[in-house]
């Protein structure tokens, strides 16, 4: 007589259908992740402003890639799908440094909810000087030359030598002079213009002098720069007029002024039209001009004394 067994093993109970049904599901799920490929164009021979491509593909629909904040080397001038049916997203890069420079991982996120986010791989890239090819030639700088009226060296020694001793003169002079015991009359105090307010009246003067419609480009948008560097400068007390875009923000967030993001990437604007000789639509120079008037008055409303509840 033949005992059966008292239980089966519990594979025998899941029929084989459903089995490479599961299988064939965890295949085509495992497809949906981890497809992303990219590619570079215009890369090949980069100089400071020159754009370039960079193509992300992915095996889903693409609702956004997020831009790092610590973005320094490069900006982010276009960010756009590029094509829907191929689910590929298309980058405008363009470097502000020479050098070999390295573009840090972005984020990738699909337009379902439910799938997780990916990453791209970073890269490098080598950005060359703007000097001609070929033009390695260090040249000699010529001797200084004299002017026909132009004095001896003595000669300016001999003046410094006459406004140090008049200078003495004049200050033992006003320490022996009799002191006057009568009280002066108080001088009155002048009132200093705040920082933000004298910006403003040079940014309607650069507006007023009609820059854009002779074509100076250039000129209006170097300008325009130095009227927020001026009071970055008298306002926080550090030599922004002197500094690099790189410098004053680093300088910016070392102080944690407010808003340095949005200045850092205003100026790195201006610095496209003066370096890189980027063309911007009026809309945009509009813009600009706009968020510049905005971000003065904001110190107006922060300088006004508070009402007594």
């Amino acid at each position: 007589m033949v005992m059966e067994p008292l239980y089966k093993s519990a594979t025998h109970k899941i029929p084989r259908t459903r089995i490479w049904g599961l299988l064939i599901l965890f295949i085509m799920c495992s497809s949906l992740f981890g497809e992303i490929s990219q590619s570079l164009e215009g890369a090949d021979s980069l100089n400071v402003g020159t754009p370039f491509t960079f193509r992300i593909k992915a095996s889903y629909s693409i609702r956004q890639v997020s831009i790092p904040d610590s973005l320094e080397d490069f900006t982010i001038i276009g960010s756009k799908q590029f094509d829907k049916r191929t689910n590929e997203w298309e980058l405008k890069i363009v470097p502000l440094r020479t050098g070999p420079l390295s573009f840090p991982r972005l984020q990738v996120q699909p337009e379902i909810p439910a799938f997780p986010a990916e990453y791209t791989d970073g890269f490098r890239v080598n950005v060359i000087s703007v000097l001609a090819e070929g033009d390695t030639l260090l040249r000699d700088i010529k001797p200084l030359k004299r002017y026909p009226l132009q004095a001896p060296f003595w000669f300016y020694s001999l003046l410094l030598l006459i406004a140090v001793l008049l200078a003495v003169l004049l200050i033992r002079k006003r320490h022996f002079k009799p002191k006057n015991t009568a009280k002066p009359a108080s001088e009155p105090v002048p009132i200093r213009t705040p920082a933000w307010q004298k910006a403003i009246e040079e940014l309607e003067q650069l507006l007023s002098s009609d820059l854009l419609g002779k074509g100076e480009l250039i000129l209006f948008h170097f300008r325009l720069s130095q009227v927020l560097r001026a009071f970055l400068e008298s306002e926080y007390d550090f030599p922004a007029l002197e500094m690099t875009t790189r410098e004053l923000s680093i300088e910016m967030q070392r102080q944690q002024i407010r808003k340095s993001g949005e200045i850092r990437l205003w100026l790195q604007y201006c610095d496209l039209v003066k370096f890189a000789k980027s063309n911007p639509s009026a809309e945009d120079i509009e813009y600009r001009c706009q968020w510049l008037r905005q971000y003065l008055q904001s110190f107006a409303k922060l300088q006004e004394p508070e009402s007594d509840a």
